[in-house]
């Protein structure tokens, strides 16, 4: 069953307020498919967001640190309104606050330079890898994230992530995702 896109950030706040690195994946996972489903930006962002979030609360030494803990409270202030954006409908400000919480994730870079640059760029690759793995196209997959053909071609072959997701749908539960696409 989809999440909605307030739910996801309530469960996204409520990982982070827990630093619970198993959740915030498993929300990861659940925001890669429903955009490998609905192609949608929001989800995408929300898997992005997750993904980068999970990352940085694995590592105590870094999320401990001063601007960490100021940039992560932002954050957490930013889902509360993503939240409300999504329970209104009100999507364009929803993408603004996605991206909001994007820029204070970078503002972290401060902190410790060599970790969030190269972790949001390797979310985006990570992200489209996977959307490309569960067929979407590869110029799709990149447009989605932002980022060169060439080169998530090579981090997808680097990581095999294909031979990893070989996860077969039946034609029950194929039917059952069109069926909620078109819902």
């Amino acid at each position: 069953m989809a999440l909605s896109l307030s739910e996801t950030a309530v469960l996204i706040a409520s990982a982070l307020r827990e630093r619970d690195v198993r959740a915030m994946r498993k929300i990861n996972d659940r925001c890669i498919d429903e955009t490998a489903i609905k192609f949608g930006q929001h989800t995408y962002l929300y898997a992005l967001i997750s993904y980068v979030l999970s990352k940085v609360i694995s590592k105590p030494r870094y999320y401990r640190q001063k601007a960490t803990k100021d940039s992560l409270a932002r954050v957490s202030s930013l889902l509360r309104q993503c939240e409300n954006f999504a329970k209104a409908a009100d999507y364009g400000p929803l993408l603004s606050c996605q991206n909001k919480i994007l820029l204070a994730i970078e503002k972290m870079d401060e902190a410790d330079r060599r970790f969030v640059k190269g972790i949001i760029a390797k979310g985006k690759l990570k992200i489209a890898s996977n959307l490309y793995a569960k067929g979407i196209s590869l110029g799709s997959a990149a447009e989605m994230a932002g980022t060169d053909k060439r080169e998530l071609l090579l981090y997808a072959g680097q990581t095999m992530m294909f031979d990893r997701l070989r996860e077969k749908k039946s034609i029950k539960d194929r039917m059952k995702d069109l069926r909620e696409i078109f819902s």
